[in-house]
């Protein structure tokens, strides 16, 4: 998030088993989406993956259409890549459905997806460990990952790898509002670029804690890096976004006896690793009733086609 370098954005980031994406695509006359989930796409979104769609078909001559029904738990804009596995699923049925030949990275091409991160749009094929390094700098503007434009360009990926057989906790806070496509953006304009030496701590911590720790299932210092990351600029001031009310969860979960604290990717979930997940995860249930929790584990697969 600096420009004053060689590249820009990149990130680290891994694909977890719970909560699941669950999209139902299937032949239309016309395209159609229909958001089942609590929280739902904005009109501007649904209208956003539209186009994507309808570029596609054009592009391609395809003739058939797909109706996409999302029933999914894992909700838009609180940082789990939901809505570049919808994309990518529904540019996939596209192909099916039309019986064209493809490889991953068509469906990359025509999703339009990655212009910040690289972790949704590589671990949707495989799951696994993602990390790449941006994009090299140019005039493309910081932007939120639901929005950026990337003009053709891929985050560069440095390494990708299986996960360890590690569980992991995931909690949902439900009575803190997530933010919006725009306060996304807003929060972007607002604080990019952060100065160079807060970005170097953070590749510090992702080259020599997160990635290391994971090619060399180094539990402690994945967890004392997890833990370091907090504190660095950008996640403080995305941690700022909610206040006081994600701090007292966060400070429940660690008196609780968890390993390390993460926020996602502009939050409001937070993970957390332990000894005991299914003892914090009925504590936290009891004293945060509002907050929807997962016991689940790193995960090592991509996406799953099913045909009826």
């Amino acid at each position: 998030m600096n420009d004053d370098g060689y590249r820009i954005n990149g990130s680290v980031g891994f694909s977890i088993s719970a909560p699941q994406i669950d999209v139902d695509l299937e032949e239309s006359d016309n395209f159609e989406i229909i958001d089942n989930r609590g929280i739902k796409f904005t009109e501007q979104e649904k209208d956003r993956l539209f186009h994507v769609l309808m570029e596609a078909t054009n592009k391609l001559s395809l003739e058939k259409r797909i109706r996409c029904t999302i029933k999914s738990n894992a909700l838009p804009h609180y940082g789990l890549g939901s809505n570049t596995a919808i994309y990518m699923s529904c540019i996939e049925a596209l192909f099916v459905l039309n019986e064209v030949e493809y490889n991953q990275n068509d469906i990359i091409t025509h999703s339009k997806r990655g212009g910040t991160s690289g972790i949704g749009i590589n671990t949707y094929f495989e799951g696994g460990f993602i990390f790449d390094v941006g994009i090299k700098n140019s005039e493309q503007s910081f932007t939120p990952s639901s929005i950026a434009d990337r003009n053709g360009k891929t985050p560069l990926v440095i390494h990708k790898c299986k996960l360890p057989d590690w569980r992991i906790g995931i909690c949902i806070p439900q009575y803190i509002q997530n933010k919006s496509e725009q306060e996304e953006v807003d929060f972007f304009k607002t604080h990019c670029p952060i100065d160079k030496s807060s970005t170097e701590n953070i590749l510090y911590e992702a080259v020599y804690g997160i990635t290391s720790s994971i090619i060399e299932n180094d539990y402690d210092i994945f967890c004392k890096s997890v833990n370091t990351i907090q504190s660095t600029q950008w996640k403080y001031l995305e941690r700022l976004l909610y206040g006081e009310a994600l701090v007292e969860l966060e400070q429940e979960i660690r008196s609780l006896g968890a390993d390390c604290v993460g926020m996602s990717s502009l939050g409001p979930i937070l993970f957390f690793t332990g000894k005991d997940i299914d003892g914090i995860i009925e504590n936290i249930s009891n004293n945060f009733p509002d907050v929807i929790c997962y016991n689940t584990s790193l995960n090592n697969n991509g996406r799953i086609i099913s045909y009826d």
